[in-house]
């Protein structure tokens, strides 16, 4: 009986962690918005990190760099834009050669400059086809890119 109520409790228990680590399904410009806001201070972060040799938040932030990156794949899928689709695999690519930069003990501060160039890279050029700024300044998605009047 015992045995039967502990694999219970851990049945339940791991069903609960797999549900909170799940994330938000991204489908909407402003899902979109939200993951994207998520990345702008963790890049700040990093930017700053980085010369300062602070591997270990470099790591915290980049975990969530790639969490939003990765969520927002599924925003270009659904909206049919292959290239969009292209240039988040390719941003997560740089983003996961960046986190073995910065693995261990003693990472190559040179290696992972550079590496943190080839990923500011890959986002630019999903930047620079569907992003811009609005009247007040915030970043939204550019007016028409996306086709059926979806842009907020």
């Amino acid at each position: 009986m015992r045995v039967k109520m502990l694999a219970l409790i851990v049945c339940i228990g791991w069903s609960g962690a797999l549900m909170a680590g799940q994330t938000k399904k991204v489908s909407t410009p402003e899902d979109l918005s939200e993951q994207m806001k998520k990345v702008g201070p963790a890049n700040e972060a990093i930017t700053k990190a980085v010369p300062a040799a602070n591997y270990a938040e470099v790591r915290t932030q980049l975990a969530i760099i790639r969490q939003a990156v990765a969520a927002s794949e599924n925003f270009w899928v659904e909206h049919k834009r292959d290239d969009a689709v292209k240039f988040t695999k390719d941003a997560l690519t740089k983003i996961d050669a960046f986190a073995k930069t910065v693995e261990g003990a003693t990472p190559d501060a040179a290696a992972a400059a550079s590496a943190l160039r080839e990923v500011g890279a890959a986002c630019r050029s999903c930047h620079m086809t569907y992003r811009d700024r609005d009247e007040a300044g915030k970043y939204r998605i550019k007016p028409g890119s996306l086709g059926g009047g979806l842009e907020p």
